[in-house]
């Protein structure tokens, strides 16, 4: 038992429930509204409480900002409040600021709050308890102490956040025991429901649009939420142009100063950067300093215009550094890459192209630092390209359907993306803004042998479909 954080532990549990509405409210009082996500969670933990199942060990990997500790808070109040699970019953603690505290680790902290407020032991446990940490990636033997916790005892439910790595610092053995939630950034549905209270339930049948060409279901539930959002109240026409700029993050849904975004959106990236990164990895200083410049440099750049080569002598800096930096990004989901479309010699030969984790937080970094010297239409269109970029990417994260493979088309004039199925047949995405035309998507089909294409553009109103190309409004493509 670590006796220096015992003290820690029932001041925690005594206060979390005077302040928990500060946590479930914006500045303006108003509660905040529930994600889908709470509600796997919700069912999770009546199962077992219930004793419907013994799955009772759940994480949550995701960037800075998406919303995992309210989550957590929004679990904590339902307990209390509506399964009188008594408080002592609950432990909510974040290792970020108990790790300044004192040195510990998940295994001492769970065994210090049972021997502290229920003078037992995990293996002597004989009553349901409650076990929520924020940030355990700050626990680096975290899989391995929680795989001994599990063992250990039975009644013991565990939800645990931490950066969006998290979820490959276990092996096997742990993976066997462990529910995997990734909490990603938010699409428009998501924003909608959580700025505004309003449920589209568009998603699937977007789904289903993109990969089955099923269009009709799609049409009439776009044509409804079109319709909704006039009378919707407090919705202003802007909102999705202000998504698309500055959204994806709950950390930004109270903000009403564009500057106050921004600055937001560059402390998640900051804190990433020195506080996940720089203590998992164990980067000094000057290596935190090489990943700010890093993306700096990405975030200016046209995705596929840069490769890690180039990178490297724009920053004065070694090949392997920079690869290693590189290598960091992506296991944070700070950056992810795509492949080019074809065989393995093709993918090997060349570059892939990068992508910032969200639209917002590329267009927050070029704005911080007065990056966007080009004209505005190709800049939105940039963005844009790396919104679907993500969203393809969320949409692979999110467990909602079987996975596929994003690829790019790296031949002369090919589309932006390519979207596969295993065994099945390739399907093309085209993105842009203005007069997009659809020779780019009829080559592709044509060479790929794709049933339908898919072009991404604002020279439509509406989802529709001529000779196999569908055309979709990049804000209903956001609903995804």
């Amino acid at each position: 038992m670590n006796e220096n954080i015992a003290p820690y532990i029932i001041k925690e549990i005594n206060e979390i429930p005077m302040v928990l509405n500060r946590h479930l409210r914006s500045i303006h009082n108003i509660k905040y509204h529930k994600r889908d996500d709470f509600y796997n969670l919700k069912l999770r933990m009546d199962n077992f409480i219930e004793k419907k199942s013994d799955k009772r060990f759940f994480i949550m990997p995701g960037l800075r900002g998406v919303g995992k500790t309210t989550l957590l808070f929004q679990c904590y109040e339902y307990l209390i409040k509506q399964k009188d699970i008594p408080i002592s019953d609950i432990l909510y603690l974040s290792c970020d600021f108990i790790n300044s505290i004192s040195p510990t680790n998940i295994r001492e902290i769970i065994e210090t709050y049972l021997k502290t407020v229920h003078n037992t032991t995990p293996r002597l446990l004989n009553k349901p308890v409650f076990v929520f940490l924020d940030e355990v990636h700050y626990d680096k033997t975290w899989a391995l102490n929680a795989k001994i916790i599990y063992d250990q005892s039975p009644n013991i439910f565990m939800i645990f956040t931490g950066s969006s790595s998290l979820h490959l610092n276990y092996n096997a053995d742990t993976a066997r025991r462990v529910v995997t939630y990734p909490i990603l950034p938010l699409n428009y549905s998501q924003h909608l429901k959580l700025k505004y209270g309003y449920t589209s339930n568009i998603s699937d049948n977007l789904i289903n649009l993109i990969f089955k060409d099923e269009i009709e279901s799609a049409q009439e539930k776009e044509e409804k939420i079109n319709e909704d959002l006039i009378n919707l109240q407090d919705y202003v026409e802007s909102d999705w142009d202000d998504y698309f700029r500055y959204g994806s993050f709950c950390s930004t849904l109270n903000e009403i100063y564009k500057e106050d975004i921004i600055s937001s959106l560059w402390s998640t990236i900051s804190k990433i950067i020195t506080n996940d990164i720089a203590s998992v990895y164990n980067l000094n200083r000057i290596s935190q300093e090489n990943v700010y410049r890093v993306l700096l440099l990405l975030a200016s750049q046209k995705p596929g215009q840069i490769s890690q080569n180039k990178v490297a002598s724009s920053l004065g800096k070694s090949t392997s550094t920079i690869n290693h930096i590189f290598e960091i990004l992506e296991k944070t989901q700070l950056l992810f890459h795509y492949q080019a479309y074809g065989g393995s010699n093709k993918k090997a030969r060349k570059s892939w192209k990068y992508y910032i984790a969200t639209a917002s937080l590329k267009n927050s970094i070029n704005e911080k630092f007065g990056n966007t010297s080009i004209n505005q239409h190709d800049y939105n269109g940039i963005l844009l390209e790396n919104m679907i970029a993500s969203t393809l990417f969320n949409l692979n994260q999110s467990q909602k359907i079987p996975r596929f493979n994003t690829y790019y088309d790296s031949s002369n004039g090919g589309v932006d993306f390519i979207i596969q199925k295993e065994f099945e047949t390739a399907i093309p995405i085209e993105v842009g803004l203005g007069k997009k035309n659809n020779k780019q998507i009829k080559k592709a089909m044509n060479k790929f042998g794709s049933n339908h294409g898919i072009l991404i553009s604002n020279r439509t109103k509406k989802i529709e479909e001529k000779n196999g190309i569908v055309y979709i409004t990049p804000k209903t493509f956001s609903f995804i």
